[in-house]
C-alpha cells in the first residue's frame, strides 16, 4: 500500500516569498526527529506547537505561512493533529488500494518508505523484548530516552535510524510495542490479538 500527503487547496491564495500566488499547499508527513525538534523550539504553548509544525507540513516560510486565513489554517492544523496523534493504519486504510495489510501485528506497514543501512524497507518487524533490554530501558533518564531504546531494540533499528521515520509510523509501533511491555503472555497466544 502507498499512501501520499493530501494537497490542500487554499480558499484565499497567498504570496510565495518569491512574489508568485500560492493557491494549494502539497503537505509532507511529519517526520519523527523533525517534530521533536519543532516541540523543543516551540516550548509547551500549544499554539507555538501547531505553528512550528504546520511549518514542517507545508514547507512554507513563516511570512508565508502568517498569511493563511484562518480556515485555511485550521485545515492544516487539522492534518497536522492527525498525523500527530494517529497511528500509520489510518492513513493506509484512507489510501485503500484495495490491498489487504498483514494479519499479523507484529509486521508493521510504514507509510514513508524507511532508507537503512543502503536497504529500503516498507515494513518492520517487531519483536518482544528481553528481559534484558527493558531491565537497561529502565536505567534510561527519560520517558523519550527509554521509548527510543526499546523500539530500536524491538525493530531491530539503530536509534539514528529512528529519526527518519513518519510520526504515524512511530505511533503505530508504540501501541505495539506497549503490549509486549505490559500484556502477559496469554494476551499473545489469543487469536483475539491479532
Amino acid at each position: 500500500m502507498s499512501w501520499t500527503p493530501p494537497v490542500h487547496a487554499l480558499l484565499s491564495p497567498i504570496t510565495a516569498d518569491d512574489q508568485s500566488s500560492i493557491e494549494q499547499i502539497q503537505l509532507k508527513p511529519l517526520y519523527y526527529a523533525a517534530q521533536k525538534e519543532a516541540l523543543a523550539r516551540a516550548g509547551d504553548d500549544e499554539d507555538d506547537q501547531f505553528f512550528e509544525l504546520a511549518l514542517l507540513a507545508t514547507g512554507l516560510s513563516v511570512k508565508e505561512l502568517d498569511q493563511l486565513k484562518r480556515p485555511d489554517y485550521v485545515s492544516i492544523a487539522q492534518y497536522v493533529h492527525d498525523m500527530s496523534t494517529l497511528p500509520t493504519s489510518h492513513f493506509l486504510e484512507q489510501a485503500d488500494e484495495g490491498e489487504q495489510p498483514s494479519a499479523d501485528p507484529d509486521e508493521v506497514s510504514l507509510l514513508q518508505p524507511l532508507a537503512v543501512a543502503g536497504r529500503t524497507l516498507t515494513t518492520l518487524t517487531l519483536e518482544m523484548p528481553v528481559l534484558r533490554a527493558t531491565k537497561a530501558m529502565k536505567k534510561l533518564k527519560t520517558a523519550k530516552e527509554r521509548a527510543e531504546f526499546i523500539t530500536a531494540h524491538c525493530t531491530g533499528l539503530m536509534l539514528p535510524d529512528l529519526a527518519s521515520l513518519t510520526v504515524p509510523d512511530w505511533t503505530q509501533l508504540q501501541v505495539r510495542i506497549d503490549d509486549f511491555l505490559n500484556k502477559p503472555a496469554a494476551f499473545f497466544r489469543s487469536a483475539t490479538s491479532k
